[in-house]
């Protein structure tokens, strides 16, 4: 019987040291919980776009069907994996091999949902009510608890079958309904019936759901498959909400079983999308303290018949990494490991006051920490030096290496653990391009030793490529004009760009290509590849980008000087002032007169000169400098201010020059009367006081606020609108606005900037479609504590090919002279980090004066607050 079991034991260690590394894929099996829809598009985009096949494994994607217990079948090991619903922990007391690996949602999807007209207004309005549900979401904590908090009697609810037809809802079969906000409420909209929504994350309870799990024999055996299947089902969940309109249509050819259009589909994603995200920036995450949370509240509502410890249901794969005899005996044999690093290489890598600082640093810390051996750095002067160490052994590891096929012969990698995308840099000034078979004969530089140097080559033949030591001699060569461009890693450039060559160099454009990075050892080390692979897959990639995000962005927000802003507003306000002061002692000083009208209007044509002059120089300097992310865009928007500061004052500019050169023609030919004189420098003073006060509205928007503060939507529109007005009256726009009182938290000049690019957006869609009958619409709703912001045009749209890519860093429809790239991108990133809130656009038809028009809407979702 020893003899047995030491036979056993060996094969179970051969086969946790070989079958990651098999070149026959591994066969898994997923259990979905419902039938095909978006709900489940994270897995489809993954087995459809080869991210399981990348990590050696076939997996087969099971339809739902009701005669399956699917929970007992992942317990019992019949089933890899499966998607769960919120209760799937209380599960655990009958089912204890189950383990949870993500929460796709981060609040459940599970609502109840009344028609207005059915006076159900609030939760404690239940009582006696029908209410159409399942037995299943009838049993869900989370609509218990918000029930049980409102202090309803769920004996008298009279609960009734569901039929799964929201008509049933519309046709008063029953008072409310339960069903997933991703589904219902697309119908209810679409018969424009007008309905009340209760969702338990509102009243506190927000429950994780669509739980991805296994079976806790799966990760004794081989944790790694766990890993795998986890890794590349948030890589494939991360494509689907990034490419809404690519998984429908992916959905719509081959999942479709319950025959559901377009239009479902994307109100289902943009729904579940917000659930992912929701309090979180983590896709999958599940945090114990919440979880904890949960399994108290069903405590509390006596749903726990047995104990049950809240870590074993939570997957931890930094506490799992399985290695063999032959690996610890190999660990135990190595006092240390050394890591060939490149200083100078920020956010990557550098030395500073002898310590190992940058990403690398971060993330072989984790690794480190997962293989519990200590890793000590070995400085090198280049790409090319380090790979000549590790030829050398004089260093162990390369921790960012790129797979090629030269390499693959005397290197071994680990599976990727980061994808940087690749740029072109260029002189400030230069125009964006899309495409680099524009650069035809040009100069551009690569970093000597990157594997992508022969890739570029040969896809891009028309352009002469050099290679250079490292990123700041292809700066110096580009800025001497020796090379036309620089092409690097698109984190690298920019952390360089924003330290060192701020307003001297730009990204122009950003590549399709991009560089998968993994860790490399000498292909005779096999221990340490092995070791270091599973190091990899236990560590979340999403982890590795937040750590990259981290070093990249760590002293951005001090780069932008805000006092420039204010410096030019208040010397042109010191400007005017002056002159409304000169002006008022023309009624003290009547000898004076001409001496003080040759002044005056020798000042103002100044000013105007000047003005002009101001305006030229900011617009060429913000289309010279490429301000990185926030810098740029609000380079762009002052652009855009003075320019709508010149519309202000044109006119009473003029006003003030006839009067000025009225009262000095009158003076020299006697005619001048006392009255007269007084009422025209009145008209001065006033026209003057009105210059001032423009300049407090534009002060204004450039003020910066470190704080948010609770603001009125309505009233901040009504700013926006003051700011453009004259320039879009000019272009013969017309905006039509519906405003209600409604507050929101956050920073208001921050909103405004958004509002302008979004109106300048449709300024530039009107001029490039050669439209004549402008039309911009502005609305504000209120639905259920949130309020939607509503902008569109009759602009005729944006093409359904580029639709997803519109809110993407340096992604522009105009041409090239005319847009960066950079403006829908950062509204996003002030509505979505700074205010809280979502943004998101979609092509829009609509009736106006018996016309049909069609065009963009962009819709703005922020929290509603109260003022007190």
């Amino acid at each position: 019987m020893n003899s047995f079991c030491k036979l056993k034991f060996l094969l179970t260690i051969i086969f946790l040291t070989t079958s990651l590394y098999s070149s026959e894929l591994k066969k898994v099996t997923l259990q979905l919980a419902w039938f095909d829809q978006f709900q489940y598009a994270g897995y489809y985009i993954a087995k459809e776009k080869g991210f399981y096949k990348e990590l050696g494994l076939d997996v087969e994607i099971v339809p739902f069907s009701f005669d399956k217990n699917i929970i007992k079948d992942v317990n019992d090991g019949k089933i890899d994996f499966a998607v769960g619903r919120e209760n799937l922990i209380l599960e655990k007391q009958k089912y204890p091999n189950i383990v949870a690996l993500a929460a796709i949602f981060q609040a459940s999807p599970l609502i109840l949902i009344s028609k207005k007209d059915s006076k159900i207004e609030k939760i404690e309005d239940f009582a006696n009510k029908r209410i159409m549900t399942t037995r299943d979401d009838a049993e869900e904590a989370s609509l218990k608890a918000m029930l049980v908090s409102r202090k309803v009697d769920i004996k008298t609810l009279n609960f009734i079958p569901h039929s799964h037809n929201i008509k049933d809802l519309i046709n008063s079969k029953t008072d409310l309904i339960s069903a997933y906000t991703s589904k219902a409420p697309f119908f209810l909209n679409k018969y424009n019936i007008k309905y009340n929504t209760f969702s338990p994350k509102d009243y506190g309870f927000d429950m994780y759901s669509d739980f991805l799990y296994t079976n806790s024999q799966l990760i004794a055996t081989d944790p790694n498959v766990a890993i795998l299947f986890k890794n590349a089902s948030m890589k494939g969940w991360e494509y689907a909400y990034s490419n809404i309109s690519e998984a429908t249509e992916l959905i719509l050819n081959k999942y479709n079983t319950q025959n559901l259009t377009k239009e479902e589909l994307i109100f289902e994603a943009n729904e579940l999308k917000k659930l992912s995200y929701y309090e979180t920036k983590k896709l999958g995450e599940i945090s114990y303290e919440k979880l904890k949370r949960i399994y108290d509240l069903y405590n509390v509502l006596g749903l726990v018949e047995k104990p049950i410890d809240v870590s074993e249901f939570i997957f931890k794969p930094d506490n799992n990494l399985i290695i063999s005899n032959i690996e610890k005996n190999f660990l135990n044999e190595k006092e240390i490991l050394n890591l060939c690093i490149v200083p100078n290489y920020m956010p990557y890598s550098d030395v500073v006051d002898g310590k190992f600082i940058g990403f690398v640093a971060d993330y072989m810390a984790l690794v480190e920490n997962s293989i519990k051996k200590p890793i000590k750095f070995v400085q090198t002067k280049s790409i090319a030096e380090s790979f000549t160490f590790i030829k050398e052994k004089k260093c162990d590891i390369l921790p960012m290496a790129i797979k090629t096929k030269e390499r693959e012969s005397y290197l071994s990698f680990t599976k990727s653990y980061l994808n940087l995308p690749l740029v072109l840099i260029t002189k400030s000034g230069e125009i964006f391009t899309d495409d680099l078979r524009n650069l035809k004969n040009k100069k551009v530089s690569i970093v000597d030793n990157y594997a992508f140097f022969n890739t570029l080559k040969n896809k891009y033949k028309n352009i002469e490529f050099v290679k250079v030591k490292n990123l700041d001699e292809g700066f110096e060569k580009v800025l001497n004009d020796e090379n036309f461009a620089h092409i690097d890693f698109m984190q690298s450039s920019w952390y360089k760009i924003q330290t060192d060559y701020m307003s001297k160099l730009q990204i122009s454009a950003k590549l399709d290509e991009s560089e998968d990075i993994s860790i490399a050892v000498l292909k005779e080390n096999t221990v340490l590849s092995n070791i270091l692979d599973k190091a990899v897959l236990s560590i979340d990639k999403a982890s590795s980008t937040e750590i990259l995000n981290k070093w990249v962005i760590k002293d951005n927000k001090k780069e932008f000087n805000y006092n420039l802003l204010l410096q030019i507003s208040f010397v042109v306000f010191i400007i005017f002032s002056l002159g409304v002061y000169r002006q008022i002692l023309l009624n003290k000083a009547n000898k004076r007169l001409k001496y003080l009208v040759d002044l005056k209007t020798k000042k103002l044509q100044n000013v105007n000169k000047r003005l002009s002059i101001r305006i030229k120089r900011i617009l060429e300097k913000s289309q010279q400098k490429d301000r990185i992310l926030a810098q740029q865009q609000k380079m762009v928007s002052m652009g855009q201010m003075i320019e709508n500061i010149a519309h202000q004052w044109r006119q009473p500019l003029s006003v003030i020059s006839t009067n000025a050169s009225a009262i000095k023609l009158k003076k020299e030919m006697n005619l001048l009367k006392d009255d007269e004189l007084i009422k025209t420098v009145e008209q001065i003073v006033n026209t003057s006081k009105y210059l001032s006060q423009t300049i407090d509205d534009f002060r204004y928007f450039f003020r910066p606020q470190k704080d948010k503060e609770i603001f009125s939507l309505a009233s901040c529109i009504k700013k926006c609108l003051d700011l453009i007005n004259e320039n879009f009256v000019q272009n013969n726009i017309k905006i039509i606005y519906k405003l209600e009182d409604i507050n929101v938290l956050g920073y208001e000049t921050e909103l405004i900037q958004v509002l302008i690019n979004i109106l300048n957006n449709s300024k530039d869609a009107f001029v490039q479609n050669n439209i004549d009958k402008k039309l911009i619409f502005i609305t504000l709703k209120e639905i259920n504590k949130k309020v939607h912001i509503e902008i569109y045009d009759n602009a005729l749209g944006v093409s359904q090919i580029i639709l997803d890519k519109v809110f993407e860093p340096y992604f522009t429809t105009k041409y090239k002279s005319s847009g960066t790239g950079i403006g829908l991108y950062m509204s996003k990133e002030i509505v979505t980090r700074h205010m809280d809130g979502d943004i998101f656009m979609d092509n829009y038809e609509f009736i106006y004066e018996n016309e049909k028009y069609k065009g963009a809407k962009l819709s703005i979702v922020l929290n509603t607050i109260k003022k007190d």
